[in-house]
């Protein structure tokens, strides 16, 4: 029995000794890690002042490189990794956004995830000298509960959850908004009411509830939408693309100006209870 033992605990030691090679095949952990950790980093003092940063589109255009960066990756993963579903993007949309608010609004403004009070869990909740102050859903477009037509008020969803919001967290109605990542992917009604497709720009934005508080962000931010169909098998193909191509398409592609959210939060003084 004495030999056999001894086989067994050298054959262990050499499972145990492959480990360190098992591990250093995948370098996801720490990528992953690195991402997250991005997220989160202490930022030096800027000689710039915030409101600098409230006129222009440079904050949309990168907020747009990013997303099509992030989104390319995830196709290209798909189709190298031959995964026929690709990873869902809407928590990174959500950390992507609230990064921008927490570097670019002025310091007596703060910014925190998944607040939940009552039966209520915002996005995005932003304080005002420690405050309650403004409430943003973020939406990739994809599952957005659409208007229920069979009712006699198509947006009596909508209407309930932003007065429930707005009294759980005591902040004025008109303090509640959407983000959405792309005006489409909801619905042809809901698309035209912000993007005119003949002209490939934005339009005045609607004046009318409940299209009035959401705000769509891009026009196709997916570089795999970029292509016609034809003109490639996006499911087994996915070309470079060069950031070059994502700068000159950034500005052209932007249906709410991020500078607009940020100088709503800014212009909205009354903050409700901490």
């Amino acid at each position: 029995m004495r030999p056999m033992r001894r086989c067994n605990i050298e054959s262990h030691q050499q499972k145990e000794n492959h480990l360190p090679h098992l591990i250093d095949m995948l370098d996801a952990s720490q990528h992953y890690s690195d991402l997250l950790d991005c997220f989160s980093r202490k930022f030096e003092p800027t000689i710039v002042k915030p409101d600098s940063y409230l006129s222009g589109t440079a904050v949309s255009e990168a907020i747009f490189y990013h997303i099509c960066k992030m989104k390319h990756a995830g196709w290209r993963h798909r189709v190298n990794f031959k995964r026929h579903r690709k990873h869902t993007f809407a928590e990174f949309f959500q950390d992507i956004i609230a990064f921008y608010l927490k570097a670019l609004l002025p310091e007596e403004y703060s910014i925190e995830l998944e607040v939940k009070k009552g039966k209520t869990q915002p996005d995005i909740v932003v304080k005002l000298n420690n405050c309650f102050h403004f409430l943003i859903e973020i939406k990739t477009t994809i599952g957005w509960n659409r208007p229920n037509m069979a009712e006699s008020d198509p947006h009596k969803a909508v209407k309930e959850r932003v007065s429930e919001l707005s009294n759980n967290f005591s902040i004025p109605e008109g303090n509640v908004i959407y983000i959405f990542e792309d005006h489409g992917n909801v619905s042809k009604i809901f698309s035209d009411k912000y993007w005119d497709r003949k002209l490939k720009n934005s339009k005045v934005r609607p004046n009318e509830f409940p299209y009035s508080i959401y705000y769509p962000l891009f026009d196709k931010p997916d570089p795999c939408y970029w292509y016609t169909k034809g003109t490639l098998d996006i499911n087994s193909s996915c070309p470079d693309i060069p950031d070059l191509m994502i700068h000159e398409r950034a500005k052209s592609s932007i249906v709410t100006p991020f500078e607009e959210i940020l100088r709503l939060i800014t212009g909205h003084r009354v903050s409700g209870k901490g």
